[in-house]
């Protein structure tokens, strides 16, 4: 019993090691293969506590580890092992109508994709110039010119005039840019 215990916990924290080395995404961001890896080293990892062998199961999950990080570099360096390995983006909205034919190879239903649009907050499809299926299942979308919200750079065209520097608020990326916040954090809530 003590021995399914240690195994468990060592294969639990060798199997966080091994996922952070190979990078940080959550399942909805993941490509086919880096889905089909994790599964495979979840069912590696699960059948050891069966009693496989503690050291065949964590060579395992390294081996396909090295496998999903040599995909990354291959995919980050050559363009066209990306296409192969991931995929491409599908075009699925062209100038406000739906490109029936790529749902259809996606197997998309036009509720599907509508059900995207209201995620992103786009009540019409006809505000949509280019809207795509990214290779990781997001919807990508660049809006008409209508549509599209008036920065600060188009208000100041506008009016002509230059507006002034706000003053500085907080910022929640402050924590990561410079490693501290702009205000006490109780350390408990840290």
């Amino acid at each position: 019993m003590w021995n399914i215990i240690v195994n468990s916990l060592i294969l639990a924290a060798m199997g966080t090691v091994f996922l952070r080395l190979a990078g940080r995404k959550s399942l909805s961001q993941m490509t086919t293969p880096q889905i089909v890896i994790l599964l495979s080293i979840g069912a590696i990892l699960g059948s050891e506590v069966g009693g496989k062998g503690i050291g065949y199961s964590l060579l395992a999950a390294a081996t396909f580890i090295a496998f999903l990080v040599a995909m990354e570099f291959l995919t980050l360096h050559w363009n066209r092992s990306e296409t192969i390995l991931k995929g491409k983006s599908v075009l699925v909205i062209s100038e406000g109508q739906m490109v029936l034919d790529n749902l259809k190879k996606l197997r998309m239903s036009v509720d599907d994709l509508e059900k995207r649009l209201r995620i992103a907050g786009i009540s019409s499809i006809r505000n949509v110039k280019t809207g795509t299926i990214e290779d990781n299942g997001e919807f990508g979308y660049e809006l008409m010119p209508h549509a599209q919200p008036v920065t600060r750079g188009d208000l100041e065209l506008m009016l002509g005039v230059k507006l002034g520097t706000p003053a500085p608020s907080p910022n929640i990326f402050t924590e990561v840019s410079k490693d501290r916040h702009d205000r006490e954090i109780p350390p408990r809530l840290q």
